[in-house]
């Protein structure tokens, strides 16, 4: 689960879809990023924080989707930091998990995580002979950040970046999140810990995953764009974006169902390009 992929910082595996969440230890302290999707989750992150000797009271959250944000209650006992959009993204969730869990908006309100230090543009944390760079990469959603380490050139990239899985735009833009991939593109990353999927090692590699995932949203853009051009259903623009074709060996088909998350991608740009027009 905890894998030291530079001295002092870790990446943490979780169940949920392969989720990647991380710690990072400094010598005054030691700083969560995200606590994945069930209490056990931020509770194992925790642990490890105390078993090294630092308090689990710094927590960094990359966006306010529940899959990074429901087990965090054990990390949450001092400062979380987060984009100023973060807490209107965890807000209009309620009313959906109020409902699955059969309780009040405010029962749930009362349980969640809520960002108590927030920024638009960056942030620096120095926690120590470690200095984390936080900065916006929306498009997954709006409040989407990634974090740097700055001395192992390690990234967090959140959602904003995937390797296991298609890029997710539900509640994103996808516009927003190319020219979000393009820009980190452009880093010296040594190492690449996403959001979900396999930890990437190496700049080369991590540029190409990052360019890939880029350059998929815009082909599926171009491909939806000639069909609604040449006045084809919108149907049949979806059907015609074939995952074989677009994702080839890049993403095995038969996990987390990857056919279905490439449709829904397709979908989504295609209701962005009808609005548009």
């Amino acid at each position: 689960m905890f894998t030291e992929v530079a001295s002092g910082v870790f990446s943490v595996a979780q169940d949920y879809v392969d989720n990647k969440n991380g710690i990072v230890y400094g010598s005054r302290c030691a700083l969560a990023i995200d606590g994945g999707n069930a209490p056990q989750d931020g509770q194992a992150m925790a642990d490890h924080i105390d078993r090294l000797g630092f308090a689990p009271d710094r927590l960094v959250l990359t966006h306010g989707h529940g899959d990074h944000i429901l087990g965090a209650g054990a990390l949450a006992g001092g400062e979380v930091f987060a984009h100023a959009l973060t807490a209107a993204v965890i807000r209009r969730q309620i009313p959906g998990w109020a409902a699955r869990w059969d309780i009040s908006a405010a029962q749930v309100e009362a349980q969640l995580v809520w960002p108590t230090v927030t920024f638009s543009y960056e942030l620096r944390l120095d926690l120590g002979g470690k200095t984390v760079h936080l900065f916006p990469t929306p498009g997954h959603s709006e409040d989407g950040i990634s974090a740097f380490v700055e001395e192992d050139r390690v990234l967090f990239g959140g959602d904003s970046v995937v390797t296991g899985i298609v890029a997710a735009i539900g509640d994103g833009d996808s516009r927003v999140l190319e020219r979000s991939l393009y820009r980190l593109a452009q880093m010296d990353i040594a190492v690449l810990v996403p959001g979900h999927g396999p930890v990437l090692y190496g700049a080369a590699q991590s540029r190409d995953w990052i360019l890939w995932e880029a350059d998929y949203l815009a082909a599926v853009r171009r491909r939806v764009r000639q069909g609604l051009d040449q006045g084809v259903d919108p149907a049949a623009v979806a059907a015609a974006v074939d995952f074989a074709e677009f994702i080839g060996d890049r993403l095995p088909a038969e996990r987390h169902n990857m056919p279905g998350r490439h449709h829904n991608t397709v979908e989504k740009i295609i209701a962005e390009e009808t609005q548009e027009k």
